[in-house]
């Protein structure tokens, strides 16, 4: 038998003609205003999540779009946030098919939406947001629950609220995105240069070479050692500081 979930009620209804037998047909939107976490108004192309969970607790999405939780699952991701006309970004109405099979193995669990921000800031200032070249999730700095999570088999997710800077009443508050720890790959020494190699480097971070004469006192800022876009930084070698890792920090901050 057909299933159709929907945050809007007949809005979703309205649609589960169009579904095959047995698949499910989502349907969720916000009515706004949504906000980022330090408080401005989410830019058209950002992304909605919409995400599953066996447990009932979705436990987030690291910073390269992965889910924190191997067994949660990100069902879809739309960067269709829009703005109207007082510049309030929104959600506009999104009608997802899942189809049978898909919908089978998720059963059992509870789906929540979220929204996202995928903010980056290029070298000539310019912010981007959205998917990657290849449709996928690359940067995510925070997320924020936009919707009450429901079975997969009951008959409404819930209606949505407006995303607010902190919190909004009975929903998540912001949360950072986990970002996982560099890893150095490789370091070469030519003269008085040194070449730091190392992946798993986040579009959402900034990074910098810490140096130190003592393995447990590595905290002194290199200056002037960026990592490119391949992952490696050449940098002059310090006095007296044979010992070096990889600091950072976030890009966008909540405040």
């Amino acid at each position: 038998m057909k299933k159709t979930m929907a945050m809007l009620g007949a809005a979703g209804l309205a649609m589960a003609s169009l579904a095959a037998v047995n698949d499910t047909l989502i349907t969720f939107s916000t009515p706004g205003p949504d906000v980022y976490g330090d408080g401005t108004a989410v830019l058209p192309g950002e992304c909605y999540a919409l995400v599953w969970s066996a447990d009932g607790k979705f436990d987030g999405i690291k910073a390269d779009g992965s889910t924190v939780d191997p067994a949660d699952k990100v069902v879809l991701v739309a960067d269709i946030a829009k703005r109207d006309a007082d510049g309030n970004g929104y959600c506009p109405l999104v009608v997802y098919q899942v189809d049978a099979a898909t919908a089978e193995t998720l059963a059992d669990g509870q789906y929540a939406v979220y929204l996202l921000d995928t903010r980056v800031t290029g070298a000539d200032g310019k912010v981007t947001v959205g998917l990657g070249a290849d449709g996928k999730l690359e940067s995510v700095n925070t997320l924020v629950a936009v919707s009450e999570g429901k079975t997969a088999e009951a008959g409404s997710l819930g209606a949505t609220a407006p995303v607010a800077a902190k919190a909004a009443v009975d929903y998540s508050v912001d949360c950072y995105a986990k970002v996982d720890d560099p890893v150095i790959t490789g370091v070469s020494v030519d003269g008085a240069k040194i070449t730091i190699t190392a992946s798993g480097l986040s579009p959402v971070a900034n990074y910098w070479i810490l140096s130190g004469n003592d393995p447990g006192a590595v905290k002194t800022p290199v200056a002037n050692a960026a990592f490119d876009e391949k992952g490696t930084c050449t940098f002059d070698k310090p006095e007296g500081a044979p010992f070096f890792k990889i600091g950072g920090g976030r890009k966008v901050e909540i405040k």
